[in-house]
């Protein structure tokens, strides 16, 4: 993004409007876009997925899980696992056998940041981070920003050829001949190649993620549901509702922007001090 910001000021804008408020317009507007990219990548990255805690209570409870088949009943197929279970686990919690932790629906264990995540959808390179239940906003956001990025920089392109002065600072006639306009063209190129491939790439990622909210379904609980040969339950509340439990219960107008975060106000799983145990 930062080649893409040298090229669309250096290359595209400030040649073409160099006498025009236009010139300023573009790069703030431009620069702007390109700062709420950053921090939305920022608060994706940082921002806690929604990690199930470890109970760090030492005193263990013995938990046996039961065969899937009810016909066998030996005791080899049974396996034995010491787990500590907090007193406000409820029926609808499922046991991860993997960090040895109680989590609760939808969470589910990622093997590259082996813990249980809360809704989570997938672990992203880009974000070196799972995409889960209080950052998928600003993963969703990162990608909104790119997109505008690249159609941003695909317009200004355009614009500055069709405005294109062979006189002026890139042009073949201009102060530092041919050399500039090739220069022009192969940033052109490279710009429009980088443009094109981000925006289409995130195009394909947003379609995925909007499916996946409206349908109230990750990626990983369809994967599962396919798996086990089920059919996809249909939704019970709006588009609208489902996008404000991913977004925020503030304005829409407000869900552009990566300032807030869901934690402080769903995150109910916590581990007391004084918690006692109870057997399973």
């Amino acid at each position: 993004m930062l080649y893409a910001d040298y090229v669309v000021i250096e290359w595209m804008v400030l040649p073409s409007f160099t006498d025009s408020l236009w010139g300023a317009f573009h790069v703030l507007a431009f620069n702007s876009v390109l700062f709420l990219a950053f921090l939305a990548h920022l608060r994706a990255m940082i921002t806690d997925p929604g990690i199930v805690p470890m109970h760090k209570n030492n005193e263990l409870t013995k938990v046996r899980v039961l065969p899937m088949s009810d016909d066998d009943y030996s005791d080899e197929s049974d396996t034995d696992v010491f787990l500590k279970k907090p007193s406000f686990v409820g029926e609808d919690w499922s046991l991860c056998t993997k960090c040895e932790s109680f989590r609760p629906p939808r969470a589910h264990h990622c093997r590259i940041c082996r813990r249980c995540i809360r809704k989570m959808d997938h672990h992203c390179p880009w974000v070196n981070n799972c995409v889960g239940e209080f950052n998928q906003k600003h993963f969703l956001q990162f990608i909104f920003y790119v997109g505008i990025l690249s159609a941003y920089a695909i317009g200004l392109i355009i614009t500055s050829w069709v405005y294109h002065d062979h006189y002026g600072v890139t042009g073949a006639k201009g102060p530092y001949g041919e050399r500039a306009q090739h220069t022009k063209v192969i940033h052109t190129i490279c710009l429009t190649i980088e443009s094109a491939l981000f925006g289409l790439f995130v195009l394909a990622v947003a379609c995925d993620q909007l499916q996946a909210i409206f349908n109230e379904e990750t990626v990983v609980e369809s994967v599962v549901r396919r798996g086990a040969g089920r059919i996809r339950r249909r939704p019970a509340k709006s588009k609208y509702e489902l996008l404000r439990e991913v977004c925020g219960p503030g304005h829409w107008s407000l869900w552009v922007l990566p300032c807030t975060s869901l934690t402080a106000e769903r995150d109910f799983v916590h581990f007391p001090i004084d918690l006692k145990n109870m057997n399973v």
